[in-house]
């Protein structure tokens, strides 16, 4: 079984960028910091929140939303939080742990529950309207990280390395700065995107995905590439990211042609097994996309905005809010409070 990371960056955004509808009711422990990612990206989106990341590995929606147990977005709920892809050291490495996921599902037509029901050759251009639908989401996951702050007084239970990486990092979320994590998936084979070739472990790899020649360009045949896509290896709307000029795709679509053609050599992944996300300190992935910060504590400076918002509205209002925020899940009846 091959073994994939996937980099990202967090940034803040304004919380009003979120659908409120889409979010989650998760308590918040004043113990912990928690950290929203949208982790991976998929191979159906256009740039920049799909294509190959910066390992050239790409990723198919469909095993996103793979409801098979320990498969698919709802596989990284429950897995721990790691420091620098430690994993390996269990909870001497762990900083915390994933307490939810969200798959940004695509916008189906009525009938069609899944990208799996629209599987194979012949519902390409059913594949293709879905994406063009107007308003359509990205289809990627967000990941709730939850860290553990407590760990920092207890330097026995973590390795000395984690505990280093865990100060500075608690450190740069209470003051805004950027940070860096990494997926890691279990990837039961991938497909070469020059010549189809299956790999179950390394030693099964092609030329075009060997050391130094990943993400370097080949020429083939238009017909080459035609026939990966009659045999399904490849998908119309993959080859805005394999194919490496707009010309070459139209050459490749419009019928048998011998021209040679310039495709990326990259790694299509398939049966994805998420088992961490892990803070890292330097990122390769594309998309940075962040999303939200919730601190353990309210610092000064906000604690102020709140109390000038609260004068301005008055308590009335923010009562009635309130009881908005109930009615339409936000806030649930229990007092949780919505952490993403």
């Amino acid at each position: 079984m091959l073994v994939k990371q996937a980099f990202i960056q967090l940034q803040p955004i304004p919380l009003s960028k979120t659908a409120l509808k889409e979010k989650r009711i998760v308590p918040v422990d004043p113990n912990f910091r928690y950290l929203r990612f949208k982790a991976i990206g998929n191979l159906e989106v256009s740039k920049p929140r799909g294509g190959f990341n910066g390992n050239i590995d790409g990723f198919p929606v469909q095993y996103f939303e793979d409801d098979e147990p320990g498969y698919g977005y709802k596989s990284f709920i429950g897995k721990r939080a790691h420091y620098e892809h430690n994993s390996s050291l269990g909870k001497k490495g762990s900083i915390g742990d994933l307490p939810d996921a969200y798959l940004n599902k695509f916008i189906y037509p009525e009938g069609i529950k899944g990208w799996k029901d629209l599987d194979g050759v012949k519902f390409a251009k059913q594949r293709q309207e879905v994406l063009d639908t107007p308003n359509q989401k990205d289809g990627s996951i967000e990941v709730l990280m939850k860290i553990d702050t407590s760990l920092l007084h207890k330097k026995s239970a973590i390795e000395p390395k984690t505990h280093r990486g865990l100060e500075r990092l608690i450190r740069m979320i209470d003051s805004g700065q950027r940070i860096s994590c990494s997926m890691g998936t279990n990837v039961q084979y991938s497909t070469c995107s020059c010549c189809g070739n299956e790999a179950k472990f390394a030693s099964d790899y092609c030329d075009h995905l060997t050391r130094g020649r990943k993400g370097a360009l080949t020429i083939v045949t238009a017909n080459q590439v035609r026939d990966l896509l009659d045999k399904d290896k490849l998908r119309p709307e993959w080859l805005k990211h394999v194919v490496a000029s707009q010309y070459d795709i139209d050459e490749i679509l419009k019928g048998s042609s011998n021209k040679g053609v310039a495709v990326i050599n990259g790694e299509i992944n398939h049966k994805l097994s998420f088992f961490e996300l892990s803070v890292v300190g330097t990122p390769a992935y594309e998309i940075a996309d962040a999303l939200e910060k919730v601190a353990s504590k309210v610092e000064g400076d906000y604690e102020q905005y709140l109390k000038q918002v609260r004068a301005e509205l008055g308590d009335n209002v923010l009562v009635d809010l309130y009881s908005l925020l109930q009615q339409n899940g936000i806030i649930s009846t229990g007092c949780e409070v919505k952490g993403w």
